[in-house]
């Protein structure tokens, strides 16, 4: 999809899902990798995380996961997600749509 984010657009989505999880965070969580990430290929990824894979969103490269053990968030960082993010409690079409926003726009304002 073809859109562009305001400053103000940008940090109202920011502000609705909240920044990235610190690499410790555990529990269940979005994990967002790049989109156009095979669904075989993030499973593998969220499997040598640790991950349990509860379901993949429409968008595909999200995904709705969990795991107990404390560092969650940083093993999903170390098999290439873009962020990990709470759960939000609405749609996780809805919710995956702000997280890739959010790790697009962050993404594009790195050196």
């Amino acid at each position: 999809s073809s859109f562009s984010l305001s400053a103000a657009g940008f940090l109202s989505m920011r502000s609705t899902i909240g920044s990235a999880l610190p690499p410790e965070a555990t529990g269940v969580m979005l994990a967002v990798f790049e989109p156009g990430t095979s669904s075989d290929d993030i499973f593998a990824k969220l499997t040598r995380a640790d991950a349990r894979p509860i379901r993949e969103t429409a968008f595909g490269f999200i995904w709705v996961v969990s795991g107990d053990a404390p560092g969650l968030a940083g093993k999903l960082a170390a098999e290439g997600a873009i962020g990990a993010y709470r759960e939000l409690p609405i749609s996780p079409t809805i919710a995956g749509c702000f997280a890739w926003a959010d790790a697009t726009v962050a993404s594009a304002l790195q050196p």
